[in-house]
């Protein structure tokens, strides 16, 4: 009988497959090294243009803030104006109201009144003057009652002095009137 050694063919067969395992977990490494290559290129550029991409927008920045400020004063300047035209509108409507209330001041002054002062502070209206009769000083007040732009009138005082217009002596009443204003002659 033939004895066939086989033992030499698995040994060579063994040496083939390491050889073969060699080979592979090399080609696995040139591999590996090549893909942490590429990663560590991409990467690098990724990083380059996000650097490139943040340096862009600190320069925006910059430069909007500029803007943004030159806004914020164009905003603080158009309430400076608005405020002011406000002002001046309100200056307007009243400097027309008052045109009435003194024009139905006026109407409402008997012959015999006259007045000395005028001073008005929000809706109060202090009216002094002068009168030759206590009459005329009710019948004024009766007048400024009628009018569309005053209501609530009270005579604060009154009183009578000895006057001397040239050669004569009359006897002429102070009074002080408290009254309200109604804005825009409303009176309700």
């Amino acid at each position: 009988m033939i004895k066939i050694n086989l033992l030499p063919v698995r040994e060579e067969r063994r040496r083939l497959g390491a050889r073969q395992e060699q080979m592979f977990f090399a080609l696995i490494m040139v591999l590996a090294f090549i893909g942490v290559y590429y990663w560590h290129a991409t990467t690098n550029a990724k990083i380059k243009d996000l650097r490139i991409q943040i340096t862009q927008a600190d320069q925006d920045i910059t430069r909007l803030s500029k803007i943004v400020k030159e806004v914020e004063k164009f905003k603080a300047d158009k309430k400076i104006l608005e405020g002011k035209i406000a002002v001046i509108d309100k200056l307007k409507t009243f400097r027309q109201v008052q045109i009435h209330y003194m024009d139905e001041l006026n109407k409402a002054l008997p012959s015999q009144v006259w007045l000395e002062y005028y001073q008005q502070k929000g809706d109060i209206l202090v009216l002094r003057g002068k009168s030759l009769s206590t009459d005329d000083i009710a019948g004024f007040m009766r007048n400024l009652e009628s009018s569309a732009y005053f209501e609530d009138i009270r005579l604060d005082q009154t009183s009578q002095k000895e006057q001397s217009v040239g050669d004569r002596k009359m006897k002429v009443n102070d009074f002080s009137l408290r009254l309200m204003v109604v804005p825009a002659g409303g009176k309700g």
